[in-house]
This record gives C-alpha cells, sequence and structure tokens, in this order.
C-alpha cells in the first residue's frame, strides 16, 4: 500500500496582533484585508487578550513574513515591542516607539480629530469648553485634551478639563459619576463637552442625567470612535468621530510592504486622519426640542440602505404632510428631501474614498434605485462623475 505525504502550499502569512477589547479592530482588520489581497498576502488575527503563549511562539508557530501591531497589545507580558525586532513590523497607534530604536509606525492624527469635534462643538454656541480624559494614562488622550484647549483659547471661550485618571483612584463607578457630575455642573451652560473617546462620553451622559443636566440644551456631549454599539445606546444617542480605522489598515499594509522591500532600513511614520462626524441627538439642540424631529432624523441616518423616502419620514412624524415639511424646515432649515439626499450623498463619498466597492453595490447601500440616479445628483453637486470623484479622492 503506497502512502503519500500531503503537499501543502503555504502563503505568505502577515499576522496582526489586536487586543479584543478594542472593539473596533474589525475595522483596522477590513482595512488590512483588502489591501493584502492585492499583494497577495494572508491575513492570521491574533487576539492576545486569548493567548497563554508569548508573542516568540506565535511567530515560532506562523513563521509570517511580517506583522502588524496594535499599539495597545505592548502593555501585555510577552507581546512587548521588542519582542518584534527580528521581523518586519509596523506599530499602530503605540503610546511610545519601541524601545531603543525607530520603527514604522502608523499613527492617528489625534489633533486634527480633536479640532473638528471641538469646532462642532462651539458651532453650537457653547459658553465653555470641557474636556473629559480615558480613565488611564494615554498619550493620545492627552493629546486631544491639548487641542481642545487651544481651540478655546483661540475662541477666548472658557476652558475645563476633568481628570478621569485621578477620579477614579480610590473610587467605584458610583462615586465617579457624583465626581464627574459635579464637574459638568461646574462648567458655563451651555457647553460644549469632548470626551476622550465613546466610553467616557457615555459616562458624560450618565453623570449629566443624575446631575439633572439636560444634554444638549444645556450640555452638548462628543465621543471619539463612533462605536455604533455605545453611540445608538446611549440616552439619548451620542454624536462621535471616528479615526479612519479602515484606512489605517490599508496604509498599515503599504508601509509594511516597505518595510520588507528595504529590508527594515528607512524606518518611517505614517498619520492617518478621521472619518466625517456622526450628527446624533446628543448635539441636536434645535431637533432634541421637538420630539419629531428627533425621530425623522434618525430615521434618515439609519434608513438609508432600504431606501427612506420623503412619505417615510412624514409618516414617522405622525403629521400632516404639509405640517411635516413646514415644521422640519424651520427647525433644520431645509427640507425633508434635502436633508436625505444630503446623508444619502455623505455616505456615497465616504464609500467611494474609503472601499474599492463597485458602483452598483454603492448605489444599493446608500439607497440609490438605480446607478443613473447617483450618477446624475453626484455630477449636480460636485461636477464628477462617482468614478472620477473617487480618482481625485485622497485616500
Amino acid at each position: 500500500m503506497n502512502r503519500h505525504k500531503a503537499t501543502v502550499k503555504i502563503a505568505d502569512t502577515v499576522l496582526y496582533f489586536y487586543e479584543g477589547a478594542f472593539t473596533l479592530w474589525r475595522q483596522r482588520m477590513a482595512g488590512i484585508c483588502e489591501e493584502a489581497r492585492k499583494k497577495g498576502w494572508r491575513i492570521q488575527p491574533v487576539n492576545v487578550d486569548t493567548m497563554s503563549s508569548n508573542a516568540k511562539s506565535v511567530l515560532d508557530f506562523w513563521k509570517p513574513v511580517g506583522v502588524i501591531v496594535d499599539g495597545g497589545t505592548l502593555n501585555r507580558g510577552g507581546f512587548a515591542a521588542d519582542s518584534y525586532a527580528d521581523i518586519p513590523a509596523v506599530f499602530c497607534d503605540s503610546d511610545r516607539m519601541a524601545s531603543g530604536r525607530e520603527t514604522y509606525s502608523l499613527r492617528h492624527d489625534s489633533e486634527s480629530t480633536a479640532r473638528i469635534a471641538a469646532k462642532e462643538l462651539l458651532s453650537l454656541n457653547s459658553e465653555s469648553l470641557g474636556f473629559v480624559s480615558f480613565h488611564t494614562p494615554r498619550d493620545w488622550s492627552d493629546a486631544r485634551r491639548k487641542v481642545v484647549e487651544m481651540v478655546a483659547s483661540e475662541e477666548n471661550v472658557p476652558f475645563h478639563a476633568f481628570d478621569s485618571v485621578a477620579a477614579c483612584e480610590g473610587a467605584d463607578i458610583g462615586v465617579f459619576l457624583r465626581r464627574l457630575a459635579d464637574f459638568l455642573l461646574s462648567l458655563q451652560r451651555p457647553a460644549g463637552v469632548l470626551a476622550a473617546n465613546d466610553e467616557m462620553a457615555a459616562h458624560v451622559l450618565s453623570a449629566a442625567e443624575s446631575a439633572g443636566i439636560v444634554v444638549p440644551d444645556e450640555l452638548a456631549v462628543v465621543g471619539i470612535d463612533d462605536d455604533e454599539l455605545i453611540c445608538e445606546n446611549t440616552q439619548p444617542t451620542l454624536t462621535s468621530i471616528a479615526p479612519d480605522f479602515e484606512r489605517s489598515g490599508r496604509l498599515a499594509v503599504d508601509l509594511l510592504a516597505r518595510c520588507i522591500a528595504d529590508g527594515r532600513k528607512s524606518p518611517a511614520v505614517l498619520f492617518y486622519g478621521a472619518s466625517p462626524l456622526v450628527r446624533r441627538r446628543s448635539t441636536r439642540i434645535d431637533a432634541a426640542r421637538d420630539p419629531r424631529i428627533s425621530r425623522a432624523l434618525e430615521l434618515i441616518r439609519r434608513g438609508l440602505c432600504t431606501g427612506v423616502t420623503v412619505k417615510d419620514v412624514i409618516a414617522e412624524m405622525g403629521m400632516k404632510p404639509r405640517s411635516a415639511e413646514a415644521k422640519f424646515k424651520e427647525v433644520c432649515g431645509h427640507s425633508i428631501k434635502d436633508e436625505i439626499m444630503s446623508v444619502r450623498l455623505a455616505r456615497a463619498k465616504r464609500l467611494l474614498s474609503d472601499t474599492d466597492l463597485p458602483v452598483s453595490i454603492i448605489c444599493e447601500r446608500c439607497g440609490y434605485t438605480d446607478e443613473r440616479s447617483l450618477r446624475y445628483l453626484f455630477a449636480k453637486e460636485t461636477g464628477l462623475s462617482p468614478a472620477d470623484w473617487r480618482a481625485h479622492a485622497v485616500r
């Protein structure tokens, strides 16, 4: 009886080390996989939260051509930056550079993201600005605080910061929220508060409710990350701006390819920006005063993929058509149809610039009935076809 050993051909493998607590890692993973396919690489995700071993044993098992490492994993035992000294590596959003050596690094431009959020809060006529830091020391949290303080100084608006690290010392959640509520009560209102991320923004909303502060009339709140699991389940729903994690994944692959090609001789740092700010009820002051408008805006934002119509929105408002149109225009400054078209076009632009999806699929995801509708409206708005706009978009 003849027995033959199987011959297994293994594609070049790249490991992506991430921490499971970072809920948006999937977005970066999507960008990594999209770009890696073009290079013929196989991506293997490694959740360090579930690993009983260390980076060396993982590398010995998979024998990858390179690794992409989320910065949050570097604090885990056995997964420090030096663990990757002998292999091409790209570090994403690490609080510090790998010890003693230059690295290929990818960093979120926290300053520009925080500036967009702070400007949004000031546009709501906030009489003071506040910042709530992350509950453990983080470089990105400090960077965001400094930007909000700078914007407040430029606009001659009072600024106050809440030190969550200090507030957590010797405290349980009840004590922490009382301290946060006292901080919010001390702000000159109407106030605008940017939290270091969505997790901290959710705490701000809880503390505001316990203190009897009306959101968004007295306090407008913005988070960072646009984590829908958080933003869609706070009361009220949370306005947020997300780092463009998907694009960061694509950049990480390109940077790793450069690292491999030049033999790790030319370390570099690249920066990536933010996705568009997503407005929800925590900053919609006029809309929040009329629950019918709030419901209409939420339906438009959530229902684009199903092709929400003006008729659907009017039904959600529970008013006669003419009255609904008049009330919507009074509060928002434009018609229901204009709002639908604006949100739909913004989503189409985002998908065109951030993905390689065919225009036909983008039409479906944005609620357009056919490609002709998208092409006509896109040309009317931008003077370009969707394909030409994509070619000119910065990716």
